[in-house]
């Protein structure tokens, strides 16, 4: 059996090269014509696909490739042929799970190899000009925290209160919550905000000290601004392409 899988796989390397072309080959362009070498149940196996099996072989291979490569190598992606057609009349891509997400990512990246991604410059200088504040450090506080029950007079100062020094928003967020922690970043240093009601209690918050990040360079923060982009322009090429797919098909919705 392990024989048998091992033959059935040795022109895997071959396979995928060949459906990776066949995948991002834009559709606004012929493949080049290359003859036939084989025909399995209508389609073709050109010798164009035969080279890029053999040189996926070449590759893999440590040593010289023997005479019978490029028969070896046509049986292989005869045999791969077949199984495929077999694995898509069986509808594998749409019931095996594992195999149905392959599909579906090998899709994704399609369509991002086809996208623009190469910002000019002057569109990342637009973004970091445009946002400033997500290429500069956090913010660093350090406060004092009071609260007690809403019905009561009296505050102290809770056990989960954050350490008494410096910490980021981040931090603070998960000692304070996101509401508490909001109105501490709005106040400057020596201010005490006015008594926030939360839940069934009360809280004071007073920033000790504050320290705001230098704003960075735009030369020091190329990469991430550039990384920044091309992460909104897969999200953005990625939506457009769904949005066209939504358009053209028929989507009916049960209602409960």
């Amino acid at each position: 059996m392990a024989d048998a899988r091992a033959y059935c796989l040795a022109g895997a390397a071959a396979g995928a090269l060949l459906a990776m072309v066949s995948l991002f080959w834009p559709a606004s362009q012929d493949r080049p014509v290359s003859p036939v070498v084989a025909r399995i149940n209508g389609h073709l196996i050109t010798d164009a696909d035969l080279q890029l099996a053999l040189d996926a072989m070449a590759r893999d291979s440590r040593n010289v490739l023997p005479e019978d490569a490029s028969d070896y190598a046509l049986a292989r992606l005869i045999d791969e042929e077949l199984l495929y057609q077999r694995a898509i009349e069986l509808d594998l891509p749409r019931n095996a799970s594992t195999i149905r997400r392959s599909v579906v990512i090998a899709m994704i990246d399609s369509i991002l190899a086809r996208a623009d991604l190469e910002p000019t410059d002057a569109e990342l200088r637009a973004l970091f000009a445009a946002e400033p504040e997500r290429f500069s450090g956090e913010v660093l506080l350090r406060i004092d925290w009071r609260s007690g029950p809403a019905a009561g007079d009296g505050l102290s100062r809770p056990a989960s209160h954050p350490p008494d020094r410096l910490i980021s928003a981040s931090d603070l967020r998960r000692y304070l919550g996101a509401e508490l922690a909001q109105a501490a970043l709005a106040l400057a240093a020596g201010e005490t905000a006015d008594l926030i009601a939360a839940g069934e209690r009360r809280h004071q918050l007073t920033v000790i000290e504050r320290v705001d990040p230098v704003p960075a360079g735009f030369d020091q923060q190329r990469e991430a601004v550039t990384a920044l982009w091309r992460e909104r322009g897969e999200e953005a090429a990625l939506e457009s392409y769904l949005a066209d797919l939504r358009d053209r098909a028929s989507i009916a919705i049960q209602a409960d």
